[in-house]
């Protein structure tokens, strides 16, 4: 009996001719050599194909000249794979790795600048209730910071907003697995 033929398909073929699909957040951890320029090569493979990036953080390491990039993206998943294999022929990078957003822990952290005329017992209750610490004391405002999902952080945001809110920003975020990267 004749075995049915079969088709081999090469990995860029096959990213190629699927069809695009809709974006997807997904967060890549590249371990690498802390080198000038090597932000730049990395974010023209996601300017290329016009990725939005979300966040991007670069953390030094204490592990000879190792930095870590975690980058949040909006792509398609079955892009993914290019792109970390792109990624990994960058001389100075040792590994690249990426999660879908659901896949992995993603805390940010969060500062909340007050004006000091919040309804106090409000404030000292929303800090107890949500872990949130106070970061500095100023004679006029209160810089708050608390650690987590995106989703903790907009809670917040939402029991803190109106005329006391002055500003907010979080910072980028670091997938707690992608340490494992650091035994290069």
């Amino acid at each position: 009996e004749a075995l049915p033929k079969r088709r081999a398909f090469f990995l860029p073929d096959l990213i190629m001719k699927t069809p695009k699909t809709t974006s997807e957040r997904c967060i890549i951890a590249i371990c690498s050599e802390d080198k000038k320029g090597l932000l730049g090569q990395i974010l023209v493979l996601f300017n290329k194909r016009s990725y939005e990036v979300n966040s991007l953080n670069v953390s030094r390491k204490d592990i000879n000249d190792l930095v870590m990039i975690t980058v949040e993206v909006a792509l398609p998943v079955n892009e993914l794979p290019l792109l970390l294999a792109k990624l990994e022929k960058i001389v100075e990078v040792y590994r690249a790795v990426g999660y879908l957003a659901g896949e992995v822990n993603m805390d940010k952290v969060g500062f909340f600048r007050l004006s000091r005329s919040i309804d106090e017992p409000l404030f000292w209750s929303v800090l107890q209730k949500y872990g949130a610490v106070i970061s500095s004391l100023g004679a006029n405002e209160v810089v708050i910071r608390k650690t987590g999902s995106d989703r903790d952080l907009l809670e917040l945001y939402g029991k803190l907003d109106g005329p006391h809110l002055l500003s907010f920003c979080k910072s980028g975020l670091i997938a707690e697995e992608s340490l494992a990267l650091l035994t290069v």
